[in-house]
């Protein structure tokens, strides 16, 4: 049995072959009515689906940490949020900023995600705690700032002078 170059192509590829609307609707953002990027749920979650048996799935992650991340697209069935998270836990394991990792050859995160099995568990525990602990910042710098304000008695304006504004 001889397999030629469509079956050898990833599901993403042949839809977007096929059908690159769709593609788009599963993978990208698609531009909505007022001209703002949308989302559609329910296709990035059949894309979520099809990128997770798919098996070019770490190539296609390892290229999109290692030629820049930071779109709403989705790479391998990770979103920015997912991806953003992995490229902390990659960063911590390899010593390296999240924000040098693209400075990394691609072969290198590819052999990270290959040697830790586990990455998607990892991915989502650490994503958690970090937004779980900024949560934690920003109610706590809340709290600190919400002091009752200094009440001071109004004075009022000579008679003769003009109250205004500067601005």
């Amino acid at each position: 049995m001889s397999m030629n170059r469509h079956d050898m192509m990833p599901p993403c590829a042949r839809i977007a072959q096929v059908d690159p609307n769709l593609a788009d609707r599963m993978w990208n953002t698609t531009t909505g009515d007022d001209g703002g990027d949308r989302i559609d749920a329910r296709m990035r979650s059949k894309g979520r689906t099809l990128c997770a048996a798919c098996p070019m799935r770490l190539d296609c992650i390892s290229r999109a940490l290692a030629n820049g991340w930071k779109d709403q697209a989705l790479y391998g069935g990770l979103d920015y949020p997912s991806r953003w998270a992995l490229a902390r836990l990659i960063g911590q394991d390899l010593d390296i900023r999240v924000n040098d990792l693209h400075t990394l050859p691609q072969y290198r995160i590819r052999e990270w995600l290959a040697t830790h099995p586990d990455w998607c568990r990892r991915m989502r525990l650490a994503g958690a705690g970090y937004w779980r602990e900024t949560k934690r910042r920003e109610r706590a710098r809340r709290a600190y700032t919400q002091e009752t304000p200094v009440y001071h008695e109004p004075v009022p304006v000579p008679a003769g002078m003009i109250q205004g504004s500067l601005f």
